[in-house]
């Protein structure tokens, strides 16, 4: 399955370690919508967690999580499926076994 984003909004992904990376939604008027940042697990799945940028009760940030929480959503869902890290980085968090 496959998700496209709406023509005035764009996603940049940038690793942020080897078993992290986030995607920053901008939108052609609002600016910086939120990120979606993703962390590996040991499980071999991942965390996602999604962040509105801005600030409470601000109406543009209002403006934003309107636009961002559906999106963020999809794109979670998406990215959960598709996304898939290093076996060497879901197994970094690990402690060595006595």
């Amino acid at each position: 399955m496959s998700f496209q984003l709406p023509s005035n909004i764009t996603a940049q992904r940038k690793p942020i370690s080897v078993t992290s990376y986030e995607y920053v939604l901008h939108h052609n008027e609002l600016g910086q919508l939120g990120k979606i940042l993703l962390s590996a697990c040991i499980s071999g799945g991942c965390n996602v967690t999604s962040l509105v940028h801005g600030q409470p009760g601000d109406e543009l940030t209002e403006q934003r999580r309107k636009l961002f929480e559906p999106l963020a959503k999809t794109l979670a869902a998406q990215i959960q499926l598709t996304t898939s890290f290093p076996a060497s980085a879901t197994n970094a968090d690990r402690s060595p076994s006595a």
